[in-house]
């Protein structure tokens, strides 16, 4: 199955509640009003620390992971298409401008493999 993952880092100076109120009362209601009929799945994902692994730097910490799954190639498509018709891309540019640092978001297209669990 298809999924696209977006890294978000919430906008200096804003904090984490509030950044997280924006996203779930403004965000993401825009992007279900306009693309999220060909969503299977959406699911918004808060950090509440960063775990060491390797020696961290401030830009390796991410306030959102962002999870969208799709049907298949041509609802990625679609999705594609209807945010870039410019009304609609101007108004998702303008409202990420009011919560997220844009330069440090990440999108990833990734296809899931689910093994089931290890129980």
């Amino acid at each position: 199955m298809l999924k696209m993952i977006i890294l978000i880092k919430k906008k200096k100076g804003m904090s984490r509640d509030d950044f997280i109120a924006y996203y779930e009362a403004n965000h993401s209601p825009l992007g279900k009003r306009l693309v999220g009929h060909l969503w299977t799945r959406y699911t918004r994902n808060y950090p509440k620390q960063l775990m060491a692994y390797n020696e961290a730097t401030e830009m390796d910490g991410y306030d959102a992971i962002t999870e969208i799954w799709f049907k298949d190639q041509t609802a990625v498509d679609e999705m594609a298409r209807i945010v870039n018709i410019p009304e609609n891309n101007a108004a998702i540019l303008r409202d990420e401008e009011n919560f997220q640092e844009r330069e440090h978001t990440r999108m990833l297209m990734v296809e899931e493999y689910e093994n089931g669990t290890t129980v």
